[in-house]
């Protein structure tokens, strides 16, 4: 049952991706190295006149958009050497493995599974990183705060008051009825507040603007803190 709906769920995202997602004159590549992982940050041109270079994501993914499909893509080492020219051939999606001083290259009408794989994590990163806000133990450290009541005040549109209650202006809902505070979770448990927590033991700290995987009482938003292991 699992595998069909998987397979579902795939091809409906095959023909979204190859018919509606996908602009005309836009290409769709990944890159793999010798071992099958991505190739991350690494220039990819198109064209010989005039090149349209872009780089890979951190999932080996590129995307060239409003191009001519029947130009040709090159690709080399960081430092724009040994180019190696492979011909798009009308193709809107690639996936190209790196081989010893060559590329082998597939070629699809319709993208393959890794790349729409990769491309539904990214898009939830994405989404993840445009609804949240974090502060990474370093950036704690040169924050100069002591404590976490300092901390909140660095994020955009965070609010504390007296009783260490915490307000976040542009989460999921504003006509929520009842507390408007948000929600505190440490470590995925929800708590009480802020007061006993020690500064220095905290990963990361984030500001959930949109934090509706915790239901309704998460309508209000949250603070996810990390501690330390």
């Amino acid at each position: 049952m699992y595998m069909r709906v998987k397979y579902f769920f795939l091809t409906v995202v095959f023909l979204c991706i190859s018919q509606f997602c996908v602009s005309q004159n836009e290409i769709i590549g990944m890159l793999f190295d010798v071992n099958e992982k991505p190739v991350k940050r690494h220039p990819v041109s198109l064209g010989r006149q005039s090149p349209v270079t872009v780089k890979t994501d951190k999932y080996g993914i590129f995307v060239l958009p409003d191009v001519n499909l029947n130009d040709t893509l090159f690709i080399g080492n960081k430092r724009g050497k040994n180019m190696i020219e492979i011909p798009v051939n009308g193709y809107p999606f690639l996936a190209i493995k790196s081989l010893k001083g060559n590329f082998k290259t597939d070629f699809y009408h319709v993208a393959p599974e890794q790349i729409v794989i990769r491309q539904i994590e990214q898009q939830a990163e994405n989404d993840r990183r445009r609804n949240s806000d974090i502060l990474s133990s370093s950036d704690i450290e040169k924050s100069g705060c002591r404590d976490v009541r300092c901390l909140l005040t660095r994020f955009s549109g965070v609010t504390v008051d007296r009783e260490e209650l915490v307000f976040i202006r542009g989460s999921s809902t504003s006509s929520f009825v009842g507390e408007s505070n948000a929600l505190i979770v440490i470590d995925g448990i929800v708590v009480d507040g802020i007061s006993d927590l020690d500064i220095d033991d905290i990963e990361n700290i984030s500001v959930i603007r949109d934090a509706s995987k915790y239901g309704v009482r998460g309508a209000n938003g949250a603070i996810e803190i990390i501690i330390k292991r």
